[in-house]
């Protein structure tokens, strides 16, 4: 990590050059005794960067790092960016592939932002870049920058297994156990490190019910499903996930568990967008998505109909979700592959009446079912290709794999959207 004291001599050599698309768009650049200077000076449309080119080899990692002082930056994805240009000779921008950095941490006044990148086959040379965009009353000072070789993260390989079925009805809640407690039992046997259950796995089959008499078949959590799914996942050493039927005080839930390998319980995530069915039944809604750290990365969770919302798994992406887990009991398969294209995401779903499925961060079905089973893929977090990438790089367009590049002025669009939906509902 760059020091506070460290020297900025390099900061202040003339291979340190500026960049604009066009004079309109030009911040206002400055050399000064700690470092260097972008400025908005009131123009919304700013876009420029200071930036230095060096040799580097194709394929080897390198860790870009740089040591920033923003002011009147209201949002930092947006209007700065510290990435790497990796040049193929002189071949223009539009050809060649860019990583940024995809965080920053404080520290004092500082903010210190890292992140290690492989070069891409064909390239020679790379230009670090710290761009300052759509900013007008924005002030970037870049104290300190290095980009070295570096190591990139080990693998993160993760099998997972998803599942299809339901007993037979009229089930009972000791016929369920049993049944999920098997279909782990097959999952465990395909070597996955994650099994994931569908939507009311302990409730599925059952005789309807509706009101009090649904609170009743309900489980707090944990319940005897619940105590299931620890058991099965302590003893197989495997994270178990699952959705079902929760009772907290006089309230119904739909929810899903997860349980770790130690057959503890990671966290829950309820259903934010109940069926319609489900509410005259006395399903109420969860409130919002909230990603789960595990030991492999950060996983997902959104149910059934929640998927008809891009806005859940988008969520779920830029909370920092790289695999979202879909327990459901029946879902419209075409609408996976835009929320793990869009958001840059592995989907597992596994369900009752659907085809169970893992797709990658493409879109591409790794596996699934034709029937009532148990199919299993790896998936590698640390790999999260693009189905369409410019010039071997990145989209533009995941706020899960690359956050930064997405204009974050189309938050814009989500007041627009709220505005528009209470006003509609007047009409």
């Amino acid at each position: 990590m760059i020091s506070r004291e460290e020297r900025l001599a390099p900061l202040a050599a003339p291979d340190w050059y500026t960049w604009t698309p066009m004079a309109s768009l030009s911040p206002r650049f400055h050399r000064l005794h700690r470092g260097l200077l972008l400025a908005g000076d009131g123009n919304p449309h700013v876009f420029g960067a200071w930036c230095q080119r060096v040799p580097i080899t194709a394929g080897q990692a390198y860790c870009l790092r740089v040591r920033l002082q923003c002011d009147g930056v209201e949002d930092l994805g947006l209007h700065v960016s510290a990435q790497v240009v990796w040049r193929r000779g002189e071949l223009p921008e539009e050809a060649c592939a860019v990583d940024a950095v995809r965080g920053y941490h404080r520290d004092g006044a500082d903010l210190l932002g890292e992140d290690t990148f492989a070069a891409p086959p064909g390239t020679d040379a790379a230009e670090v870049r710290v761009l300052l965009r759509y900013g007008a009353e924005a002030t970037i000072q870049l104290l300190a920058a290095s980009l070295t070789p570096g190591e990139l993260p080990p693998s993160r390989r993760l099998r997972v297994a998803v599942t299809q079925g339901c007993p037979a009805p009229p089930s009972t809640p000791e016929t369920n156990l049993a049944y999920y407690a098997g279909l782990v039992d097959q999952g465990a046997a395909l070597g996955a490190d994650l099994i994931l259950l569908p939507e009311f796995a302990n409730y599925a089959s059952l005789p309807p019910a509706r009101g009090e008499a649904l609170r009743d078949l309900a489980e707090t959590i944990p319940g005897p499903f619940c105590a299931m799914l620890a058991r099965q996942a302590q003893r197989h050493r495997c994270y178990v996930a699952a959705g079902l039927l929760e009772r907290d005080g006089d309230c119904v839930y739909n929810t899903a568990v997860v349980y770790d390998r130690a057959g503890a319980q990671v966290g829950t995530q309820r259903k934010v967008h109940p069926y319609w069915p489900e509410e005259p039944l006395g399903v109420v809604p969860g409130e919002t998505f909230v990603p789960l750290v595990t030991e492999f990365g950060v996983i997902g969770i959104m149910i059934c109909y929640d998927s008809w919302w891009p806005e859940s798994a988008r969520l779920l992406a830029l909370r920092g979700a790289e695999i979202i887990l879909f327990p459901n009991a029946g879902y419209e398969e075409r609408i996976l592959p835009a929320r793990a294209i869009d958001n840059n995401v592995y989907v597992a779903a596994a369900s009752l009446y659907s085809p169970a499925a893992i797709l990658d961060t493409r879109g591409v079905v790794l596996a699934t079912t034709t029937g009532a089973g148990v199919v299993a893929a790896d998936v590698e977090l640390e790999c999260r290709p693009k189905c369409h990438p410019n010039a071997g790089g990145n989209l533009n367009a995941g706020p899960g794999g690359a956050r930064w590049a997405r204009n974050a002025r189309s938050t814009r669009l989500f007041d627009e959207i709220a505005a528009e939906v209470r006003r509609s509902a007047v009409d």
